[in-house]
């Protein structure tokens, strides 16, 4: 009798879990059909033409890899785009038409697959990939540039839910990044703590930074 009791007490939480898991299951589908295929509104294309089906990114146009980014962060770069806050041109169009739940979606859909490797097209330079280390592991004083990884974690894999990881992002995509910040382009920085970074690099230190997190291999 008390093993039926149990059952019987137990039936509803297994049925709501067994209902949370399908709706789950749902989403990350849906977010992978948008991946391959938009949602179906005008103006909204495939993820994968910039970022791949298994989010490496595109090193060739500077698509970054975007698989293993925490769901926060990838949901909240795609409301920052549609908002005019983070500068993206060519991706705009792409996520003006998408849903609450198209960006959960498709967000879920990213963070849980582990980044891929995808080489970048570029051989890194040893002096500017040591140039580099240097300002992300001990920044510039002088300049007033503290060190990459205070906010991006030690070897640049980010610290989540919101601080991205940008070890082994390509160096195209990063490099455009601190261009955009550095001529206010791009504003979705809290306190403009990456505009002011950005813009007090040299052109020699921003390719530096882009060439020596490009030059790292993504958290596994």
């Amino acid at each position: 009798m008390r093993s039926i009791i149990l059952a019987v007490l137990f039936l509803p939480v297994l049925f709501f879990w067994e209902g949370e898991k399908a709706m789950a299951d749902d989403l990350v589908a849906w977010g992978k059909h948008i991946a391959e295929a938009g949602n179906g509104k005008p103006g909204n294309t495939a993820c994968m033409e910039c970022h791949r089906l298994t989010g490496g990114g595109m090193p060739s146009i500077g698509g970054p890899r975007i698989a293993g980014q925490t769901m926060e962060y990838i949901s909240r770069e795609i409301r920052e785009v549609q908002q005019g806050k983070r500068y993206g041109p060519v991706m705009a169009g792409v996520v003006q038409n998408l849903s609450k739940r198209d960006i959960q979606a498709v967000a879920t859909y990213y963070s849980q697959l582990s980044p891929p490797k995808v080489s970048d097209i570029h051989t890194p330079s040893p002096k500017l990939v040591s140039l580099g280390k240097q300002i992300a592991h001990r920044g510039l004083w002088k300049k007033n540039i503290p060190a990459c990884i205070q906010c991006h974690g030690q070897n640049g894999y980010g610290v989540p839910p919101l601080f991205p990881y940008i070890a082994g992002q390509n160096r195209t995509y990063l490099l455009q990044q601190l261009l955009s910040y550095a001529f206010l382009k791009r504003k979705d920085d809290p306190q403009g703590l990456m505009r002011g970074i950005a813009k007090r690099l040299s052109t020699e230190e921003r390719k530096a930074v882009a060439e020596y997190f490009s030059s790292l291999s993504p958290p596994r």
